[in-house]
């Protein structure tokens, strides 16, 4: 029996746990951009020693680094723990034991593409294969979290909201698509391929050939989304919806307006460091408030 209640209580801090994870995972990709744009990416050219040494030496662009591999230690840790805490329980486990592998395996992938961006010299395949695996390990940490809270059961589900729900993984979609096109960009040097804005190079429809090709593609996607999420909104404003549905639909809109302009800011500034990472930071917000109004919307 006393057993049984310490098992209990570990699962009482799940909810605690996941959401203190999905925010470290948030830290962990936005301080990859850190590493990235500063140009720290190779600061330790070894793994996972630094230098061959487990504490490195205090310049600015290897703690940028290390700081990283730091995160990533946290995240470790504490998706390890959560895991044994589901895989204890048989009610956890029956509810959350499929993702919380999911979530083991996207960790051990994530680690192993870590290893090989620093081994192998920053591949440009291998950056952004490392920053998509990052969204979708926070994908499933955050259904992870947002399935352990409690919630009162809709008496009359609206099949409109269920509609706008799909919509929401389908825009949740094209932002990550869109993040492993932003990583593409960043990674091949393409930031700048395009310097001025809202024309490339002074052209409307430049050849979608070389850097310049991957730029815009990138900003073609950027258009995308802007759409969508408009068409997303004006439905779901035709739509009533609980509380805890809406907002993510109203934030998720401010989000847009938001990372429209650090897009530009970084076409028209030269890419500044805080302007760049925050662009990172908001793809990641955007994507993760559009899974959490999809998932609300589900359960309306």
């Amino acid at each position: 029996m006393a057993r049984r209640g310490v098992t209990e209580a570990r699962a009482d801090r799940l909810p605690v746990l996941l959401r203190a994870t999905v925010l470290l995972v948030f830290l962990l990709v936005v301080w990859g951009g850190v590493v990235r744009l500063s140009g720290s990416g190779l600061a330790i050219p070894d793994w996972p020693l630094a230098e061959g040494k487990l504490l490195p030496k205090p310049h600015l662009h290897i703690l940028i680094e290390y700081g990283h591999r730091f995160l990533a230690g946290l995240v470790s840790v504490c998706t390890i723990a959560i895991a044994v805490i589901v895989l204890r329980s048989p009610v956890r486990r029956a509810r959350l034991g499929g993702l919380t592998i999911a979530a083991l395996a996207a960790l051990a992938i994530q680690v192993f593409l870590g290893a090989r961006v620093v081994l192998e010299d920053l591949r440009i395949d291998r950056v952004v294969a490392h920053l998509l695996v990052a969204f979708t390990f926070f994908a499933i940490l955050l259904h992870m979290a947002l399935r352990v809270e409690p919630r009162e059961p809709s008496a009359a589900p609206d099949p409109r909201a269920r509609g706008l729900g799909v919509y929401g993984r389908v825009l949740a979609g094209a932002v990550f698509l869109q993040a492993g096109l932003g990583g593409w960009v960043s990674s091949s040097g393409a930031a700048l391929a395009c310097p001025d804005f809202p024309t490339c190079g002074g052209s409307w429809l430049p050849a979608m050939t070389g850097l310049v090709g991957i730029h815009y593609a990138h900003r073609l996607g950027a258009y995308t989304i802007v759409l969508l999420a408009l068409i997303w909104i004006l439905l779901a404003a035709r739509v009533p919806l609980p509380a805890r549905a809406r907002w993510p639909v109203r934030v998720s809109g401010i989000l847009v307006g938001v990372q429209v302009l650090l897009g530009i800011g970084n076409v028209l500034l030269r890419v500044p460091l805080p302007v760049g990472v925050a662009h990172l930071g908001t793809a990641l917000a955007l994507f993760g408030v559009l899974l959490t109004g999809a998932y609300e919307l589900s359960h309306a």
